[in-house]
């Protein structure tokens, strides 16, 4: 087996609180290196979840994955991440994206993504950092902005996240890090996202290897892999469907009948997690996925960290069997985990 690789989690806030507590009261002793709050949709509000982060951890980085400059416009994001910087005395962490699935329920024109993107990013950089920034797009405006208050640092580290080949580019070129989006995870989807990241960095005469890379898996465990299938069927369907960058996908390895079969499918929302996961062919699956029984998890982290990754970013599904803080515990003592 591979080096020892380090793992963070990312937790979607649509469950009761107490589930979201009792994750945050475990997972420094489980060995985690950051909790992050995925910021999509009409879901459970960042910011009020990570204070409460914030206030009962005291070595966890904490943060957004990911927001975007849509819904939320880069001077809040500024103003909001450095208050919770401050609240975690230097912990936060900002994952930027493009805003996936949530996007859709506002009908923003994302048709100049990219550039938003970078623009969004270098105010949000600017204006932690103490400069005054005026930036008009259609998108999101700023006019001589300025935070009110000096944060406790200039630099809150930020991390893209994404899948298609522009964005991977724009984090190796402006992010401190990345967030490798779901379906990635085999030989040749890590060799697209390193060479994308590569090309960002060279543009900006950045060093490659400087850019802390994450790579996402949905994960579940129980005794019962059927199970374990069925609970992360339906977040699998909807980003194929819907998000997956294809040109990601492809140079993953994922088939052309495969990505298909998903994108015929009707409403996903009204079919059965059973009949959902039949639809995803077993090779495509794993492209997003660390599922199963505790062996196979176990043996599939050892697979991917011989595939040269050292950081996972799991995002647990609950199932029939365990809830979201007992697969976290699970993964926690498998032996390629640095705890």
């Amino acid at each position: 087996m591979g080096t020892l690789c380090k793992t963070s989690a990312v937790f979607i806030a649509n469950k009761p609180l107490q589930d979201f507590l009792d994750v945050v009261d475990s997972i420094e002793n489980l060995g985690y290196e950051d909790l992050f709050i995925a910021d999509q949709a009409l879901r459970k509000n960042i910011y009020a979840w990570a204070t409460l982060a914030a206030t009962r951890t005291n070595k966890i980085g904490i943060g957004p994955s990911v927001t975007n400059a849509y819904t939320r416009n880069p001077g809040l994001t500024a103003a909001s991440i450095a208050t919770l910087d401050e609240l975690s005395n230097g912990r936060a962490k900002l994952g930027f994206g493009a805003g996936g699935h949530g996007i859709d329920k506002f009908g923003y024109d994302q048709s100049q993504l990219i550039g938003t993107m970078r623009d969004a990013i270098n105010a949000i950089q600017r204006l932690t950092s103490g400069e005054t920034v005026t930036a008009t797009r259609d998108e999101f405006s700023l006019h001589e902005a300025q935070l009110e208050f000096k944060p406790i640092r200039k630099k809150i580290p930020i991390y893209v996240g994404g899948r298609g080949p522009q964005i991977l580019s724009l984090a190796g070129a402006i992010a401190d890090g990345a967030f490798l989006g779901g379906g990635l995870l085999s030989p040749s989807g890590i060799e697209y996202a390193q060479e994308r990241i590569s090309i960002g960095a060279n543009s900006t005469d950045r060093d490659p290897n400087d850019i802390d890379l994450r790579y996402l898996a949905f994960v579940s465990v129980s005794q019962n892999k059927e199970k374990s299938l069925n609970a992360a069927a339906w977040f699998v369907t909807m980003l194929t469907k819907r998000h997956a960058s294809i040109t990601a996908l492809k140079a993953a390895g994922a088939e052309d009948s495969h990505i298909q079969k998903i994108k015929e499918l009707g409403d996903i929302d009204s079919i059965s997690p059973l009949v959902l996961r039949n639809s995803i062919s077993p090779e495509l699956m794993n492209l997003y996925t660390i599922v199963g029984t505790p062996e196979d998890c176990q043996t599939r982290v050892g697979e991917l960290v011989d595939m040269g990754i050292k950081h996972l970013t799991l995002v647990p599904f609950s199932n029939e069997e365990k809830n979201i803080l007992e697969v976290l515990e699970i993964f926690s003592d498998f032996d390629c985990i640095s705890n």
